[in-house]
């Protein structure tokens, strides 16, 4: 198989015209991160590196004022016909462009990988956050990452690329999140169904595959608040 591997921007420059295909990760994690979204009251709601905007259109739809941010304008592009609600702005998850403490709820999904450590990246979202806001984090699980799941993509013209995936295992977050002043309330492991088993082009790899890795952990999402 041809791949081309990439950096991070230029990865998801090359990614966001399929980004919103049928994807298993994301079919395993999202409903994780709404379950923790439930209940939830509206508010001002930050959706760092938010992509194609798929979270960002749940907060939408929730009734949150919402802002967007992420470092690829191609994959903005897409969000702002995804989550039209939603103000969406170019920036770093290391120096957001958001005021301290202003906002009432922040999501981040499947990002977080893409950093070689997460300290810095979790103390700048607290700071973002309120006291008591709640901060709902999603990234591939560390037993996938560490087992070779890398973020493989393919392109509209069928051409094949990669971008590598960072080990970040629990307790580095949980560490982290001490760090920033936030307090874990709960974490959800989804599980490698046979829907990731099925996307896999070979037979053989296929047959493999639901030996080594159906049922291990495939994201890990958290649920936590900002102490005060």
């Amino acid at each position: 198989m041809e791949l081309e591997e990439l950096d991070v921007l230029g990865a998801y420059a090359s990614w966001a015209e399929t980004y919103d295909d049928p994807n298993p990760l994301i079919e395993a994690e999202e409903p994780a991160v709404e379950g923790f979204l439930e209940g939830l009251e509206a508010g001002r709601a930050l959706d760092v590196a938010c992509g194609t905007g798929r979270l960002s259109r749940i907060l939408v739809g929730a009734g949150h004022e919402v802002v967007g941010v992420d470092t690829s304008g191609e994959m903005l592009s897409h969000a702002r016909a995804n989550a039209p609600g939603a103000s969406l702005v170019l920036g770093d998850v290391r120096r957001l462009p958001i005021a301290d403490g202003t906002m009432d709820v922040v999501v981040c999904g499947l990002a977080l990988t893409h950093v070689s450590t997460i300290q810095e990246p979790i103390a700048e979202i607290a700071r973002t956050l309120r006291q008591g806001g709640r901060l709902i984090i999603s990234d591939i699980h560390p037993v996938a990452a560490a087992t070779g799941a890398q973020a493989f993509f393919i392109r509209g013209d069928g051409t094949r690329g990669v971008t590598r995936n960072h080990v970040h295992w629990p307790g580095e977050y949980v560490d982290a999140f001490r760090s920033a002043g936030l307090v874990i309330d709960a974490v959800a492991e989804p599980l490698v169904g046979e829907s990731f088993v099925e996307e896999m082009s070979e037979g053989e790899t296929r047959d493999a595959a639901r030996v080594a890795i159906l049922g291990l952990p495939l994201a890990l999402v958290w649920s936590v608040h900002k102490e005060g």
